[in-house]
């Protein structure tokens, strides 16, 4: 049953994405971001915000899937993305965050 229901919670984040990444794209202001945020598509999961430290990809995603419950068979599945520039982190990926970061990212399916 665990099973299905990550089945259903990605195919829900994949019409969602579909549906509104022009919407997010025109409300999200990246100069009011402080730090690194990493949003999530379902709206009962709050973003993690994190304001100072270095951090692979990898542990963010690690953090990112605990938070929404999914199981580490899956959450290989998910990945960081930032919408402004259409990049994909890889886990190998280091962010450096200072008081000058200003990032927005989305934990998502790849």
């Amino acid at each position: 049953m665990p099973t299905l229901w990550v089945m259903e919670l990605s195919r829900q984040l994949c019409g969602k994405m579909r549906r509104s990444s022009k919407r997010v794209q025109l409300s999200s202001s990246p100069s009011s971001i402080r730090g690194l945020e990493i949003h999530f598509y379902t709206e009962e999961v709050q973003p993690i915000e994190y304001f100072k430290g270095c951090f692979t990809a990898l542990e963010l995603c690690v953090e990112a899937a605990k938070k929404c419950s999914i199981s580490p068979l899956c959450h290989n599945l998910y990945a960081l993305y930032d919408e402004t520039t259409c990049t994909w982190y890889p886990p190998t990926f280091e962010f450096t965050i200072t008081d000058e970061t200003s990032v927005k990212l989305h934990y998502r399916m790849r």
